[in-house]
């Protein structure tokens, strides 16, 4: 690792970590979170992805990877260890009982693979915005009513 002087406020910059294998997709994301002014990291493996998470505590991570529910129940729980920021899945959705599983995982949206770059776009802003305003989560913890 190497250290630098720059004039960027990186107090300004989100963090965007997307962990997806389809790279057309994420070449598109990418675009679009940079003219936002985001720093993009893409990982291609679940592992790399949890030692990024870890060393940067992103403001959003985006999972589209396709693994057995279990696998990537786990996953979202490790990645929600990692950051107060928003956690998205990417993943068709089977059951409401799912929905819950993830919820209860710390998964913030629960959205459809088939959602356009703009629209993922639009979640993810209003996501960042809240994230600079509303005080960050003390843990994990999610309430119920």
């Amino acid at each position: 690792m190497s250290a630098w002087k720059t004039q960027t406020n990186f107090d300004e910059i989100q963090t965007v970590l997307i962990v997806s294998n389809d790279v057309k997709m994420v070449a598109a994301w990418e675009i679009l979170f940079k003219l936002r002014k985001c720093y993009v990291i893409h990982e291609k493996s679940p592992r790399h992805a949890l030692q990024s998470a870890r060393l940067l505590a992103p403001s959003l991570i985006i999972v589209d990877f396709d693994l057995p529910q279990s696998d990537r129940l786990s996953l979202c729980k490790e990645f929600r260890s990692t950051t107060k920021g928003a956690l998205f899945l990417l993943a068709q959705k089977t059951s409401e009982n799912e929905v819950l599983e993830y919820s209860h995982a710390g998964v913030d949206e629960y959205l459809s693979p088939a959602i356009s770059p703009v629209a993922l776009m639009a979640r993810s802003m209003l996501w960042l915005t809240r994230h600079e305003w509303i005080p960050p989560r003390e843990s994990a913890e999610q309430l119920y009513f």
